[in-house]
């Protein structure tokens, strides 16, 4: 996820192109984050320091840690933490951009300063967001008065990574009493707490989501296409009311509604969670204790 919020920042800003952000995501597959890049992130290293290192490791055979030791650059002990952290997506992210010859982890980490400037984050966000931790980087983008929202917001995210997309990533959620919305399928969930989600988009923007989970190749937006997306609804309330039980919380769902002629989704208030998947932007909108309605 963490890729894709940057990636996509670093394309907005012309810093590369979208080949090239497509070109990381598959350098990203296949690269182990080097020890001195980490280092160098961490603020532990300088990059004059873990390039002499480097220099070093090219006529003695000895590891990366163990030249950084000797140097005095590093401890023991840090270099043990810094081996935990080389499965970090953000890392391998960095790593793949060095590879490609089109940043080193000191520029990008400027460019990232620019980001926390912009997207208005504190320090504490940004390590967040570099924990690519789905529940950790969600909170970052739900308002502090729509706290309520983020346990459901939560599942839908999660569920839409393992079923639909693993790279979406979230966009800045807002409250609202009504979306303008062309198509989508919300369902209601009463009981000791009940909730009304829905999964809506504009045009085709749907599309893929439908033809993902409905294992079909839809040509459009149509009522079978939303009966698919439906469905994945009706998943995500169900993994959500499941795990409710676990606190005494009763649940019921509703049969899953669909239109693909609707204007808008309103109530007395909802939280509408850009979704950005396979290039597209869809919304997924939930109002607590009432139902939503399709105008």
């Amino acid at each position: 996820m963490v890729s894709s919020i940057v990636g996509n920042y670093l394309v907005e800003k012309g810093l590369i192109t979208k080949a090239q952000l497509i070109d990381l995501k598959n350098e990203q597959q296949k690269v182990r984050v080097k020890l001195g890049l980490i280092a160098v992130s961490e603020g532990l290293m300088t990059q004059s320091e873990a390039d002499r290192v480097n220099r070093l490791q090219a006529i003695q055979d000895k590891r990366f840690g163990d030249i950084a030791v000797e140097n005095g650059y590093l401890t023991e002990e840090q270099v043990g933490q810094l081996l935990k952290k080389q499965g970090n997506a953000y890392l391998s992210f960095a790593q793949a951009l060095e590879n490609l010859d089109l940043m080193n982890v000191d520029q990008l980490e400027q460019f990232m300063t620019d980001f926390m400037w912009d997207k208005e984050f504190t320090q504490s966000d940004m390590a967040d967001l570099k924990s690519d931790d789905a529940d950790r980087i969600l909170r970052l983008f739900i308002p502090a008065d729509a706290k309520a929202y983020e346990p459901i917001a939560g599942m839908a995210l999660r569920t839409i990574m393992r079923l639909i997309d693993n790279d979406v990533y979230p966009g800045k959620a807002y409250l609202t009493k009504e979306v303008e919305v062309d198509n989508g399928s919300m369902q209601f969930v009463s009981g000791t707490e009940s909730i009304c989600c829905a999964l809506a988009g504009r045009d085709d923007n749907l599309k893929p989501v439908a033809s993902i989970f409905g294992k079909e190749d839809f040509e459009k937006v149509d009522m079978d296409a939303l009966d698919a997306v439906g469905e994945l609804v009706n998943c995500i309330n169900g993994l959500y009311a499941s795990d409710r039980s676990f606190g005494g919380v009763e649940m019921e769902l509703y049969p899953p509604e669909y239109s693909d002629q609707m204007t808008a989704l309103t109530a007395d208030e909802m939280l509408v969670l850009p979704l950005h998947i396979k290039g597209n932007t869809c919304y997924f909108v939930v109002a607590n204790n009432q139902k939503m309605e399709m105008k």
